[in-house]
């Protein structure tokens, strides 16, 4: 879809307006064990933009996550967030960002606002705990041990957390686990809040619907480099190509010389690619009349593009 130099300038464009990017990545590369992890990778996420970063396992996104949060130095290019080198940031620094892990460990023996008060006090200008608690519903559990939380509160109280800083970047790792699909829709409104009030997200996420609600814009890693990035919309159309139509007929010579379709081997089913569903249903009844069988439209989505991606060519980009 676009190249590396490509994707950088859409992502200067949002940056123009709104002043300092949110995170800014060029040319970064990792090493790890004599292995190539990263390779030239060029990131840029503007203030107010929910950027997803998706892969397959192995394709570097926790090694560059890390970069970007101060975990580990880059062996070449540079890293800004929040227009600071995230290896040398002072904890002013720190206090302008949310994280939520994958995975957290929150086994003390505390009560829910014992633990986000006892967060609290990590940041010069918290968020109070109780309106927190209460944005992300979770006020009628604050005096609930954390260790007796289920997984969806754990994952609430995860936010919570996140949060209570005021952050103006908030990384974002899996931030749904575990929750039904009522208080999945709920964080996805929040999230989709924060965002609007200028809250920069970057997000990695394996759920592909959440992905395609929150996200502005989707780079994919592959063997350390970006190889697709775009919205979910240009990926798709750009990677799963467009609308399908399906059908069964017994003037396959119509169907193939005068409409173009070509016919499936395992199936017998003839597919026809089309812009205009309706001129191409039209045209189908026209030529073959009542000679036209089980008429399927299929159009492909996110997900669809995505997996062709994955199993395409390593070196293979949209």
């Amino acid at each position: 879809m676009h190249t590396t130099a490509d994707q950088h300038v859409i992502a200067q464009h949002g940056v123009a307006q709104h002043g300092v990017a949110a995170i800014a990545v060029d040319g970064v590369g990792v090493e790890l064990g004599g292995r190539r992890v990263l390779s030239d990778i060029a990131l840029t996420v503007a203030p107010g933009e929910t950027v997803a970063l998706l892969g397959p396992n192995g394709a570097g996104k926790t090694t560059l996550v890390d970069c970007l949060e101060g975990f580990r130095r880059p062996d070449q290019g540079t890293v800004r967030v929040m227009g600071q080198d995230p290896w040398r940031a002072p904890r002013s620094w720190r206090e302008r960002i949310g994280v939520i892990l994958q995975d957290t460990r929150l086994d003390a023996d505390l009560s829910v606002a014992e633990f986000a008060q006892m967060t609290a006090l990590w940041y010069s200008e918290p968020q109070p705990v109780d309106a927190m608690l209460d944005r992300v519903g979770m006020l009628a559990l604050r005096h609930q041990k954390v260790h007796r939380l289920s997984g969806g509160e754990r994952r609430r109280l995860d936010l919570t957390l996140a949060m209570i800083g005021s952050p103006e970047l908030l990384f974002l790792d899996e931030p749904t686990t575990g929750l039904d699909p009522s208080a999945k829709r709920d964080i996805w409104g929040l999230i989709s809040d924060l965002a609007g009030d200028g809250v920069s997200v970057l997000l990695t996420s394996h759920d592909l619907q959440e992905v395609e609600h929150l996200a502005d814009r989707i780079v994919i890693l592959r063997g350390g480099e970006v190889s697709c990035a775009g919205t979910a919309e240009q990926i798709r159309d750009e990677t799963a190509g467009g609308t399908t139509i399906s059908f069964v007929t017994g003037s396959a010579e119509t169907a193939v010389n005068t409409l173009g379709a070509h016919r499936e081997a395992e199936t017998g089913r003839f597919i026809l690619a089309t812009e205009d569903v309706s001129q191409s249903v039209v045209q189908l009844n026209r030529s073959l009349g009542e000679d036209l069988v089980d008429v399927q439209v299929s159009s492909p989505t996110f997900e669809d593009a995505y997996l062709r991606l994955l199993r395409a060519d390593a070196h293979a980009s949209c």
